[in-house]
């Protein structure tokens, strides 16, 4: 193997995998955007977002559609919490991400409070 420390880290994740069954890797966004302004609407969502590393996967997904514009959404643990025509053109885009993070984070704020109030945090 070219990088043994790639292996050992790799054999670290796996045992850790292993041991803890609903192992997560926290604040992590992925992006699975397809067009251009798909991708600009998740580098504006990330760009300076300070993410909480309680959180779990934040999903960014595109659905693209000629004829409305292309579908944005976001997932939070599989829960959809935004979703928002971006269209065609990356006009507006910078608002929508803002109002999608606003959102996010009113979202988990909201269920880190629910955790709490259930005796789970």
């Amino acid at each position: 193997m070219k990088h043994p420390i790639f292996g050992i880290l790799l054999l670290m994740l796996s045992l850790v995998a292993v041991a803890e069954p609903n192992f997560e890797i926290g604040g992590l966004v992925v992006d699975q955007t397809l067009s251009r302004v798909g991708h600009l609407f998740y580098e504006e969502l990330i760009n300076g977002w300070d993410v909480p590393v309680d959180v779990g996967t934040i999903t960014v997904r595109e659905r693209p559609d000629i004829i409305a514009g292309n579908l944005v959404w976001i997932e939070i643990n599989d829960d959809i919490i935004y979703q928002e025509r971006v269209g065609f053109r990356t006009s507006g885009i910078e608002e929508k991400a803002q109002a999608a993070r606003t959102l996010a984070e009113f979202y988990i704020q909201q269920n880190k409070e629910a955790l709490r109030d259930l005796g789970g945090y």
